[in-house]
């Protein structure tokens, strides 16, 4: 399972993105999956993460180049990683935590990605959202 966001390993945080304006070619971009962002991204030749609520939405997501197919709802959880496995997919199955006690939770999940909530970058003017979309 990779880790993006533990203290003890290097990450690339992700920026929290609203809009396809805030969308920036040198960072990670995170976003609800949303077809006018994943244009935005793919135009900008950005690196970009979706967070997905249906199978739909992460095999769209996985074809259009998202790096992360980020869940959610953990009980999807499951379907998609079994969906990712199936077909291959280049994205990786993510699920936001905020401690390392969840660990265990989301890898009987089979998420292939724990993302550590301090590794999203969330727009300053909004609380965080603690892996809440």
């Amino acid at each position: 399972m990779q880790l993006i966001g533990h203290e003890l390993v290097p990450y690339e945080p992700l920026f929290w993105r609203e809009n396809a304006d805030q969308i920036k070619a040198d960072e990670q971009n995170l976003f609800k999956f949303n077809k006018a962002m994943i244009r935005a991204a793919q135009e900008k030749g950005a690196k970009f993460s979706v967070a997905c609520e249906n199978v739909s939405e992460c095999i769209i997501a996985n074809a259009a180049g998202a790096n992360l197919l980020v869940m959610s709802r953990r009980e999807f959880t499951p379907k998609a990683a079994n969906l990712a496995q199936f077909y291959l997919f280049d994205a990786k199955v993510a699920c936001i935590i905020g401690d390392e006690i969840e660990l265990s939770e989301i890898a009987e999940y089979q998420a292939d990605v724990a993302i550590f909530d301090n590794a999203i970058v969330w727009d300053r003017s909004k609380k965080e959202t603690n892996g809440t979309f």
